[in-house]
Parts: C-alpha cells; structure tokens; sequence
C-alpha cells in the first residue's frame, strides 16, 4: 500500500458522495491510499494472466465492475446493481448486468453481499481520513497514522485518541 496523488482519471469521483469519501484533500489536490502502481496498472496485474491476488484480491476489486445504483442505500442489501460504464464486456459487448453476472460466473447476492460491506468500509474509510484531516496528518504520513490507529483500536477498542 501506498498513499498516491489521485491520477486526473479517477477526480469526477469527488462528485460521488459515496468515492469521495476515500479521497483525501491536502494542499489544493486529492490522494488516496491505494495498491502500489508501476506504469500506471496495479503491481497485483500481470500481463496475460491477470490478478496474481486471485480470492485475497481487495474488496474493491472483487466487486468490479459492479456498483450499487445510484440513490441507493447498499447498507440494507436491497439495491440495484450497476454496471461500471468503463467495463469491457458494457462498451464493446453491450451486456446487461444479469450477462454481466453470468460472464463472470457471480450471483446476485453475493455481488450485493460485497458491495454491502464495501460499503461499509467506504464509510469506515471516510470516518478515518476525516480524524486524519481534524489532527492535520500530511499524505506522506497518512498510512503509518491509520495503522497505528488501527493498532490502538485493536488494543483499546473503545478509545480512539490521536496524540500527533
């Protein structure tokens, strides 16, 4: 993991109450903890063979190319799925959700399940970065601040104190 300026690419997620949560604001740009990059594509992606991660793949990833319809709440279970408008199998194959699912060898409810807890995490995420922002934590030393945390969270879990 890394904490990386968000490439131009990924900004219109600021618009999206749910991804800009992820997303933290210092010195007039955004970054974001993410997977570490080479030349633009995650380490985890090699060529012809795909994810090396395979089931231990993050959340996010996981889910991909699925979403929760906009306007929804994912928190109840009870939503409908969307297709990510840059997903292959949409924009050179025109496929549906339910095509999509069946491409992918996934069911419904399990896609819903994970976008649920992704969910979940987002907001878990965006409650983190914004303590990190409320004690003034830079980019460059964001990711040791969350572990350690993390660390007090896991030892002391009804205390949360940061004392920079």
């Amino acid at each position: 993991m890394e904490v990386g300026e968000v490439p131009a690419m990924y900004l219109h997620h600021l618009s999206d109450p749910d991804m800009a949560q992820i997303y933290y604001p210092w010195g007039g740009r955004h970054y974001r903890l993410q997977t570490k990059f080479v030349n633009g594509s995650c380490v985890a992606l090699v060529p012809g063979k795909g994810c090396t991660l395979g089931e231990s793949r993050p959340l996010i990833c996981r889910v991909w190319p699925f979403w929760w319809r906009s306007g929804s709440d994912p928190s109840t279970g009870d939503f409908q799925l969307e297709v990510d408008g840059d997903c292959t199998l949409v924009t050179h194959w025109n496929m549906t959700v339910d095509e999509v699912l069946k491409e992918l060898g996934l069911s419904e409810s399990s896609v819903k399940r994970e976008l649920s807890a992704l969910y979940e995490a987002l907001r878990e995420h965006g409650m983190a970065l914004a303590r990190a922002r409320a004690v003034n934590i830079p980019p460059r030393q964001l990711l040791n601040w969350m572990l350690r945390e993390a660390q007090l969270k896991r030892h002391a879990p009804h205390v949360t104190i940061w004392r920079g």
